[in-house]
């Protein structure tokens, strides 16, 4: 009996530690981001930030919430094509419903955003990294339409114009890395050969064919002006939070500016969500524009509040909604099937 509960013990130990290790995982993102926002607010003095948050306009609101919906429905509509593209026959608003449901964890868990992915393949019973394509085109293409209303502030001031054009050309980059095969194969023989790496290959290969057959049609971008639409609500939803903090201080494009290079910074920290590193840069960016240091922390707060907010409470609501429509995993899981051989 001594033997069996020491057996009995080691196995809930390792259990244990497993379910340790996957609570760490999920929340040790999110709780660094945290300290991050706390430190902003630390070095921008919280008597001022606290004194800015309360001035803010609470009627602009209502508009933001707007807005914010109208974001996720555009997103949602963009991406219910890319998965036309890529086989997936679902209506349009079950679609949106996934899409939106996928945005529960954006923020708190790495590559959050291919949750939606995840939903969709459990919906379509087609493969995971089969549709993670999908994602990846919306985003770089709603990326590119970000990057493009920067363009007057980037000619009238030169304020990070190479950050930009790096930023471009990375992103050019990545796209004839996805859609021409040379490049791809010599991108891929190098992978074959780096620790760690080479075990992502097979994910890579599908990512890279689904990528390349979305890119190569000419509706994938045509639609694209969705994603021009979701880019120019986002930021005028973040020009709404300066009015309501700091009134005049800022015009549109240069709001455009603001949130740009922050979303660069965000995902360069590979941070989920950017939390911490995002806001750091919009404060900073904020204060180079002549805003308080009090305001931009104020305006920073307001923004991820507003953004984590809507996204928890859409996305958490759509789920369950969509659980019982569809047979979906639990909202933390992104769940990829074994994905299929390719050669380069």
């Amino acid at each position: 009996m001594g033997l069996r509960e020491q057996e009995r013990g080691g196995l809930r130990g390792v259990l244990g530690n497993r379910r340790l290790r996957q609570l760490v995982r999920r929340v040790g993102p999110a709780v660094l981001g945290l300290a991050g926002i706390g430190a902003v607010v630390v070095v921008l003095d919280p008597a001022k930030v606290a004194t800015a948050l309360r001035g803010f306009h609470l009627a602009l609101i209502p508009a933001i919430v707007l807005l914010y919906a109208g974001v996720f429905l555009l997103q949602g509509v963009r991406w219910h094509y890319l998965l036309r593209d890529a086989g997936v026959l679902l209506r349009m608003r079950d679609s949106i419903l996934l899409n939106t449901a996928g945005q529960t964890i954006t923020a708190l868990v790495p590559l959050g955003d291919l949750t939606r992915a995840a939903f969709a393949a459990e919906a379509s019973g087609l493969d995971f990294g089969f549709l993670a394509g999908t994602v990846t085109v919306q985003e770089l293409t709603y990326n590119l339409m970000l990057i493009l209303c920067t363009v007057p502030v980037m000619l009238a001031l030169h304020l990070g114009i190479q950050f930009v054009i790096g930023t471009l050309a990375g992103m050019a980059g990545i796209v004839a890395i996805l859609t021409w095969s040379p490049l791809f194969c010599l991108v891929h023989r190098i992978i074959l050969h780096v620790p760690l790496l080479n075990r992502l290959l097979p994910a890579i290969d599908e990512l890279q064919e689904e990528t390349t057959s979305l890119l190569h049609r000419p509706d994938a971008w045509a639609l694209s002006i969705l994603d021009l639409g979701r880019a120019v609500a986002v930021i005028t939803v973040f020009w709404l939070v300066v009015q309501g903090v700091s009134p005049g201080h800022l015009d549109w494009f240069k709001a455009a500016f603001v949130l740009t290079l922050s979303s660069i910074g965000g995902a360069i920290s590979l941070i989920p969500g950017g939390v911490g590193a995002n806001e750091a840069s919009v404060a900073g960016l904020l204060i180079v524009f002549g805003v308080s240091g009090g305001d931009a922390g104020a305006i920073a707060l307001i923004q991820r509040f507003l953004m984590s907010g809507m996204a928890l409470v859409l996305g958490l609501s759509a789920y369950l909604v969509a659980r019982r429509r569809f047979p979906l995993g639990h909202v933390f899981q992104v769940v990829a099937r074994q994905p299929r051989q390719a050669v380069a």
